[in-house]
């Protein structure tokens, strides 16, 4: 009995969890903004994500016809391939 209450409460979760996520974005809402970039050491490749970065939240808000947007905190990680080093930022950007 306790485990067709569980099977049931998961598969509702699951259903509601994804109407959430394929809803459309509102006029108003946040969006994640991120940027990739590669170079030869990590101080280039963060630099120059940070810089797409950038250009990717003006982008955005061009696009959404805004003049002012609100920047959440930009988080960088790198990772080391086999000769690059490959940045991603990202940050949240509100109207």
């Amino acid at each position: 009995m306790i485990r067709k209450i569980l099977v049931a409460a998961t598969a509702v979760a699951a259903i509601a969890a994804y109407a959430a996520v394929t809803q459309p974005a509102q006029a108003g809402s946040c969006a994640v903004v991120s940027a990739k970039s590669p170079g030869l050491n990590e101080a280039a490749a963060s630099g120059r994500s940070q810089k797409k970065l950038t250009a990717h939240i003006n982008h955005w808000a061009h696009k959404q016809g805004l003049k002012t947007v609100r920047v959440g905190t930009a988080s960088t990680a790198c990772k080391k391939g086999t000769v690059l080093v490959l940045c991603t930022s990202s940050a949240k950007v509100c109207p």
